[in-house]
Parts: structure tokens; C-alpha cells; sequence
């Protein structure tokens, strides 16, 4: 029986807004993201490299980071820098996430946070996204060290919260999280969006009762 709904934060209850954020710091021309414009050549050594996912994982310094991406392609070192001076603008919470948690919570299920994000965001949402604070619990990879879809992190959250693995049912984004969530038991919905994730959620609880 499903007890625990878990969801993903980025592109499930919060936008991951990077190409909009990218083209807010300047770049309104279409030539700007084609191939060697200024903005797709800044996208290609932020949130489209490898390195993005150790912005996430904590275990690098953001000046670490910063500079490896400068190596890249140093002719826009400029650029790299803007898009850190405020990443502020890059998230933004969605309308329907803080009444779809509370909703849930009404009908007597545990909500919890199982998210790869950054620790400068997760302060931001923390003191401004409605529903932060909503959850039962959260595992959040900078605070861990580690990253979905590795199987350790779904187990920190199971184990920490004293939680069956098939009374848990996992939304995010990404299908090689859902993939990892799978793995350890758990059941899973690649998240498209909210009619969609919703529609998923509500038939999974529904053959459940």
C-alpha cells in the first residue's frame, strides 16, 4: 500500500529555468544560440557540462567549479561569471506545487523531497518557495555528497525515515532516476508535467486502495 509520495524539486515542483535565465542576462537574438553563439557557448560550459552535476553534488568548491568551466572555453570568462554572480533566477516555484503537497498530506500521505540540487538554491527555496516546509523529510544531494541515480541516496532516504520501499512512490523528471528509484523497490512516474504526473500519481493511488 502506498503510503509515501517523493518527489524530485527541479522541473517537478520547481522550474529549472536555465535557458530563459541564460537569455535573461543579455542574449535576445536568435543568432546568440546557434552554434558558437555567445549563449549556446555559455549553456555548453554551465548547465549543459559535466561539472554541472558537481554544482549539485557539494563535494566541489563553486570557485573549483567556476573555474573548470572558464577553462573550457575561457574566451567567455565574462559570461561564466555573470551567470553566477545570481543564480537566483534560475528556479521558480510552480503554481500548483504547494496546494498538490498540502492536498496529499490531507488525505494522510507522507510527502518527502529527494532532490540533486545545489546548496546556494536550497536556501533560496528554503526562505521563499511556498512549499518548503510542507514535506515529512528530505535527502538532498549537496548535503550528502552523493547524487540520484545512485543507489545510496534512495536508501538514505529510506533509511532515515524508516520507510518501506514499496510503500513509496518516486516523481521526477529524469527516467534514469525513476530507473534508480526502481532499483531499490520503490515505484516510480517520469514526470512530464502536472496534468500528466498527476493523472499518473492519482491512478497508481487508485489500484493501490
Amino acid at each position: 500500500m502506498i503510503k509515501n509520495i517523493v518527489f524530485d524539486i527541479g522541473n517537478v515542483l520547481a522550474a529549472f529555468r536555465w535557458k530563459d535565465y541564460i537569455s535573461e542576462l543579455g542574449f535576445e537574438g536568435a543568432d546568440d544560440w546557434q552554434p558558437g553563439g555567445r549563449a549556446a557557448r555559455l549553456a555548453a560550459v554551465t548547465t549543459q557540462h559535466p561539472l554541472w552535476r558537481e554544482v549539485d553534488r557539494g563535494a566541489m568548491s563553486l570557485d573549483d567549479i567556476i573555474t573548470g568551466m572558464i577553462a573550457a572555453d575561457p574566451g567567455i570568462e565574462d559570461l561564466v561569471r555573470l551567470f553566477f554572480a545570481d543564480r537566483r533566477r534560475l528556479v521558480m516555484e510552480y503554481d500548483y506545487s504547494a496546494g498538490w503537497l498540502t492536498e496529499l498530506k490531507n488525505r494522510g500521505y507522507k510527502v518527502y523531497l529527494l532532490s540533486n540540487y545545489s546548496e546556494d538554491h536550497f536556501r533560496y527555496i528554503s526562505k521563499n518557495f511556498r512549499f518548503f516546509g510542507l514535506e515529512d523529510g528530505r535527502v538532498i544531494s549537496f548535503e550528502e555528497k552523493v547524487l540520484k541515480p545512485d543507489a545510496c541516496i534512495y536508501n538514505i532516504l529510506l533509511d532515515r525515515y524508516g520507510l518501506r520501499a514499496e510503500e513509496c512512490v518516486f516523481l521526477d523528471d529524469t527516467p534514469a532516476n525513476i530507473d534508480g528509484a526502481k532499483a531499490v523497490g520503490m515505484k516510480g512516474i517520469v514526470f512530464e508535467n502536472y496534468a500528466q504526473g498527476r493523472a499518473e500519481l492519482e491512478r497508481l493511488l487508485a489500484a493501490d486502495e
